[in-house]
């Protein structure tokens, strides 16, 4: 049995909810080749029957109506509970678990276990969580906390796979000696028709469709975003927004829009299934991506596979997966007015955007196919589990 532990932001299970499966899915079933896969997560929900072959154990749960109003109290006091939970499940079921998989390190449950009964442990190093908390959400106790047990755990860990070449170096300056293991975030291939249109335009007039798909998160910048379009929206060029995705920076991207007289061309869409965002890809005429930070972005590896030009901030997780002007267009200097540039510039240079597109998806389908991330992952399994 592998047992992978995600401790999730509260906020996830109302976005699950909402219908966001697919990318949990997706992530997971591939494990299931190899063995049976328990998830464990802070989640207040079951959501096996939405996570195909994965058993999903939710330890954010409690059928104690005093229990569940002592965790929504404080995220800190839910912390708690759900390591808790988790430890003593895994205490529970020791002896069935053949390796411990965890995303980063928000709980140390599974290395105290893996510590206890020498169960093989890997860590999935997705993103610089660390630094995410203690410098986008402004939390820098918490992150120093983090990054201390980041750097315990790293030196003990039987394996530790990152999903970018900047995350290895990260790993490296944390003093991390045993091999580090580069396996990138996977996308299949095979369903995503490439029946892009391509629109015609003249240099003084241009109808045009931008995309965002993620988060709507500090650390993704749409409000940056919002003004880039703002400033596009006061030259000649005729064009609408599109926002796929929900979270926290809701409120203050719509009271954005506004204020600046956007409502009728910048659209909130929430939440929507992968089918409607590939679809949604292929009708856009480029797509926006201005994080501070990132760690390997599958909206990134679906926008080349769709044949969408990108437009992106130069930060590390991005620079990772984009060359400027071959797989993409990458910003330096992440303010309005060069986002918005940038953005013309690609609208602009149909002949440059077609380059960029086409050699951006042979590169995704080169590197980022679920076979080799499979090859990796199974080599390394073999090699940690005796």
């Amino acid at each position: 049995m592998i047992v992978i532990v995600q401790s999730l932001d509260v906020s996830i299970a109302d976005e699950r909810v909402k219908g966001s499966f697919e990318e949990t899915r997706r992530r997971y079933e591939l494990f299931t080749e190899f063995d049976k896969v328990v998830l464990l997560t802070q989640d207040v929900q079951d959501f096996s029957y939405a996570l195909g072959k994965v058993i999903h154990v939710p330890c954010g749960f409690s059928k104690y109506s005093i229990i569940r109003s002592f965790i929504s109290l404080s995220s800190y006091f839910r912390w708690f509970y759900v390591f808790l939970l988790s430890f003593c499940w895994l205490i529970r079921n020791y002896n069935d678990i053949k390796v411990l998989i965890s995303e980063n390190i928000d709980s140390p449950a599974p290395l105290i276990v893996s510590m206890l009964f020498k169960i093989p442990y890997v860590i999935y190093y997705r993103y610089d969580v660390g630094s995410q908390v203690k410098w986008i959400n402004k939390r820098s106790i918490v992150g120093s906390i983090i990054t201390v047990e980041e750097r315990f755990a790293f030196k003990r860990v039987n394996g530790l796979w990152v999903t970018s070449p900047h995350l290895a170096s990260i790993v490296k300056s944390f003093g991390r000696q045993k091999r580090t293991t580069v396996i990138p975030n996977w996308i299949t291939v095979t369903g995503i028709a490439n029946n892009k249109v391509n629109r015609s335009s003249n240099e003084k007039t241009i109808n045009t469709s931008i995309l965002f798909v993620g988060r709507l998160h500090p650390v993704k910048q749409v409000d940056l975003l919002v003004k880039a379009f703002h400033l596009l929206c006061r030259k000649d060029i005729s064009s609408d927004l599109y926002i796929l995705g929900e979270g926290e920076e809701r409120q203050n991207i719509t009271e954005l829009v506004n204020s600046l007289g956007l409502t009728d061309r910048v659209h909130l869409l929430g939440f929507v299934d992968r089918p409607t965002v590939l679809k949604k890809m292929k009708e856009s005429d480029v797509l926006v991506l201005c994080s501070k930070i990132e760690g390997n972005p599958r909206v990134l590896l679906e926008a080349m596979l769709c044949k969408i030009p990108i437009v992106a901030t130069n930060v590390p997780g991005i620079s990772d997966m984009i060359q400027h002007e071959k797989t993409g267009y990458l910003v330096n200097n992440p303010r309005p007015e060069e986002l918005a540039d940038a953005i013309e510039y690609i609208l602009r240079n149909r002949r440059l955007s077609h380059t960029m597109i086409n050699q951006a998806y042979n590169f995704a389908r080169k590197n980022f196919s679920k076979e080799t991330a499979a090859k990796k992952i199974r080599q390394e399994l073999n090699s940690i589990v005796v």
